[in-house]
């Protein structure tokens, strides 16, 4: 009888989970996404290819590619790295931050931008955002700034420039870094610049959400030069014990 009873449940629970995988076929079918990623058709053919040269940790062929060509186009030493928060997290370190400084940022972002300086121990100092662009006032930065801020991250939201002229001469009269989150701002521009060379660091994304995609991925530039190896050292934890002093 018990074993009747079983036998008559899991067949009433397959019917409902057919239904329900069939509804949801559908409504997968009618819905709007959210975002659809973009595909070449050529995505298996260099998989392949990357297997094959057993390299597909980066630094390889592709790698190589990659950054080669985003080089020529922003004219900046570029570093891939596994995502914009990784980024974000690497410029947080090329800032020094240290525990008890204070971030200024747009209150309006996704959480990485403040994650990234939290994990330094800083206290995030939040400004309202423009209701013309979502972008940071810059009208208002000035007022939030203290004796502890170090730093202020702005965030290039939906691809719009936020007003760099005006938070730059900010920076330099109160001598604070800046940092771009442009994850969403790949080859935009502000005055003709690119979004994430005007500050001292720059941070795009390649997620599946952003403008160009690769799943996952992310850069970090710097408009300082000497930073270079800092970063590379950086994203490689100076696996190599001649980098090992240049990352501490």
């Amino acid at each position: 009888m018990t074993v009747k009873i079983e036998t008559r449940c899991t067949k009433k629970i397959q019917k409902v989970y057919e239904k329900e995988t069939e509804y949801a076929i559908i409504l997968s079918m009618s819905m709007i996404h959210f975002n659809v990623p973009p595909l070449t058709g050529k995505e298996v053919e260099y998989l392949s290819q990357a297997t094959a040269n057993h390299k597909i940790c980066g630094d390889g062929p592709f790698t190589k590619k990659c950054t080669d060509y985003f080089e020529t186009m922003y004219g900046r030493k570029f570093l891939l790295t596994t995502s914009g928060t990784s980024a974000l997290e690497m410029a947080a370190v090329l800032c020094g931050i240290q525990p008890g400084d204070e971030v200024i940022m747009p209150s309006y972002t996704f959480c990485s931008t403040a994650d990234a300086f939290v994990q330094r121990g800083a206290k995030i100092v939040f400004v309202d955002v423009r209701p013309d662009t979502m972008n940071i006032d810059e009208t208002k930065i000035e007022e939030a700034i203290t004796p502890k801020t170090k730093a202020i991250a702005v965030v290039h939201y939906a691809g719009v420039a936020c007003e760099m002229d005006a938070i730059m001469d900010i920076a330099r009269r109160h001598n604070l870094k800046v940092v771009e989150d442009a994850a969403q701002a790949v080859f935009s521009t502000y005055k003709g610049r690119l979004c994430g060379t005007i500050g001292d660091f720059g941070c795009l994304s390649f997620h599946e959400t952003k403008n160009l995609s690769m799943g996952e991925g992310g850069v970090s530039l710097s408009t300082a030069g000497t930073t270079t190896r800092r970063r590379k050292s950086s994203g490689k934890k100076a696996r190599t014990a001649a980098n090992f002093s240049a990352a501490r």
